[in-house]
């Protein structure tokens, strides 16, 4: 059923939904966590260490789950599949696939170093999850940890253009579709790229203090607050790009405002819950909540949901204009079926599974934490 505003029928439907508003959600939070690892193996912030461990978890899930969103938005999910053995090097989507592609090894390369100590040690334990690891050694029964931290420094230095690289192509795709008055415009890619770094700190510092909850350990806000001072700073950095961003909509696109404006005010509510939402890390990130767990958890909820909204304005109001600048077409959202709100909620379950998944094989901690402990 399409719902329209206008004197006639606007002649297209809103095609990306709830999936494409996911898909770049998705890859933002992979990218905004690599800021963690920036100023854990960059930095020397080397009491992040856990942290960063948490969102690299975080990470690789949601690198996998990712793709699934575009996938299941298809009519026909299984020709994705011939994006790799049929590669067409004019569709953008074999970029996409390459930059997918190496990422996911910059990241699985990180990973065999960072956690082979683990898995050494977890595999001398037996068990289901001690196989498991012990295959992961892929032989290697030796720990050089010097050896092995100078590599993981060097991939997570990779990973961290990559990333930003990867998860930026989604706006560098948007804003070159110049036929939509929202898209057309090179500061998409940037007002991504912020974002990323707000809901990746977030998720990041919300899994972590939830983790540590959940196995009964003590969480120092203190260590946590040089991250929460950096998101949010990028929460202020992100609102001042919007208001360029929409005052420059404003001035080039004069002509398409009215029908810009009906679109923003039919999504009014996401827009409030973005910018209500940024400007509340920013200050919330500068007060006495930061030196708190709760003040800290709270922080970043509030940017999750609103770098969420934010996804929305910036995928649904662009396609609700019509192509012949007539009217407006509402989004129909469906519960169930092919870009129902089902299909999201279960590929957030299939991030959690995984990223509990990867915890049981190479553990919450880190060897070495739990040899300084002891």
């Amino acid at each position: 059923m399409i719902v329209t505003h206008g004197p006639t029928l606007p002649n297209h439907i809103v095609e990306w939904g709830v999936l494409i508003v996911t898909y770049p959600y998705f890859t933002g939070i992979v990218a905004g966590s690599t800021v963690i690892t920036a100023l854990v193996y960059l930095f020397g912030l080397r009491k992040l260490e856990q942290l960063e461990r948490a969102g690299h978890f975080l990470a690789i899930a949601l690198m996998l789950v990712a793709p699934l969103a575009p996938m299941f938005d298809l009519t026909q999910p299984i020709r994705a599949f011939k994006v790799p053995f049929y590669p067409n090097f004019s569709s953008p989507i074999i970029l996409f696939f390459i930059l997918w592609t190496i990422l996911l090894l910059v990241m699985f390369l990180k990973s065999y170093f960072l956690f082979r100590r683990d898995f050494i040690q977890k595999a001398k334990e037996g068990g289901i999850w001690g196989s498991i690891a012990g295959f992961l050694t892929f032989g290697a029964k030796d720990v050089r940890p010097e050896e092995d931290d100078k590599k993981v420094k060097f991939w997570a230095g990779v990973s961290i253009p990559v990333a930003m690289f990867f998860h930026a192509y989604v706006g560098f795709l948007m804003s070159a579709m110049h036929s939509m008055p929202l898209w057309g415009t090179s500061i998409l890619l940037l007002v991504f790229l912020i974002s990323a770094v707000v809901s990746g700190i977030g998720a990041t510092l919300l899994l972590y203090i939830v983790g540590q909850a959940i196995l009964g350990e003590k969480v120092n806000p203190q260590v946590l607050k040089v991250p929460t001072l950096v998101m949010a700073s990028f929460a202020g950095f992100d609102l001042f790009v919007l208001f360029i961003k929409y005052v420059s909509e404003w001035y080039w696109n004069t002509a398409e405002w009215p029908l810009i404006a009906m679109a923003i005010k039919a999504n009014m509510l996401f827009y409030l819950v973005e910018f209500v939402g940024l400007l509340f890390v920013l200050i919330g990130g500068f007060t006495p909540l930061n030196s708190t767990v709760g003040g800290i958890s709270l922080l970043s909820i509030v940017s999750l949901i609103s770098v969420y909204a934010a996804r929305w304005t910036m995928v649904i109001p662009a396609q609700m204009i019509d192509k012949g600048h007539r009217g407006i077409v509402e989004p129909h959202i469906k519960l169930i079926g092919r870009e129902g709100v089902t299909e999201v909620i279960a590929l957030y379950f299939l991030v959690f599974f995984l990223f509990f998944l990867f915890v049981s094989i190479a553990g919450w901690k880190s060897a070495s934490h739990k040899e300084e402990v002891a």
